[in-house]
C-alpha cells in the first residue's frame, strides 16, 4: 500500500503541473496564434497599420510618367512593375507631396539580375551571356547604349 501512495502523489503532482501549464498557456498565448499557421495572425493587420506603404504599383507611376508608361505597356517589360527597377514610389514621392529623384541603378548589373544566363531559367525567357553579347568590356551603362529599358527590343 505504501507504493500506491507514492504513485498517487506523483500522479497528483503531474496533474497539477499539467493544469497549471494549460491555464498559463491560455492566458499567455494570443487567441489568433495558430489560426492560419504558426504565427500570431493579428500581427499582420497591426503591421499594415503601423507602417506606411512603400510600393504603390505601376498605375501610380503612369499618372505622372504617361509617355514611359505607354512605352512600357507596349514593350516586353509590360509585366515588370516600375518599382522593380526604379525603387519604391515612397522614395520618389514623399508623404508631403514633394518629389525627389528616385535612386536608379543604370549599370548593367540591374539588367543582369534578370537577363544573365542562368541554367534554371526558362528557355523562352530572354537571357544573355553578357561577355558574348557586348562588344568590349561589360561595365557602366552598357545595356542602355542599345536598349530602351521601357521597351528593350533593339
Amino acid at each position: 500500500m505504501e507504493h500506491a501512495r507514492h504513485v498517487f502523489r506523483v500522479a497528483l503532482v503531474l496533474i497539477v503541473v499539467l493544469v497549471v501549464f494549460f491555464l498559463t498557456r491560455g492566458f499567455l498565448v494570443p487567441k489568433s496564434y495558430g489560426l492560419y499557421g504558426p504565427y500570431r495572425f493579428d500581427n499582420v493587420k497591426e503591421q499594415m497599420n503601423a507602417r506606411a506603404p512603400l510600393y504603390a504599383g505601376a498605375a501610380s507611376c503612369g499618372e505622372c510618367h504617361a509617355e514611359e508608361f505607354a512605352k512600357r505597356a507596349g514593350g516586353s517589360h509590360k509585366n515588370v512593375n516600375c518599382e522593380v527597377c526604379h525603387a519604391p514610389l515612397a522614395l520618389h514621392v514623399k508623404a508631403d507631396g514633394s518629389v525627389v529623384a528616385p535612386p536608379v541603378d543604370r549599370s548593367f548589373t540591374l539588367c543582369a539580375r534578370c537577363h544573365r544566363r542562368i541554367l534554371g531559367r526558362p528557355l523562352k525567357f530572354p537571357q544573355v551571356v553578357l561577355e558574348q553579347h557586348v562588344p568590349g568590356p561589360v561595365q557602366g551603362k552598357v545595356c542602355l547604349e542599345c536598349h530602351d529599358p521601357h521597351s528593350p527590343k533593339i
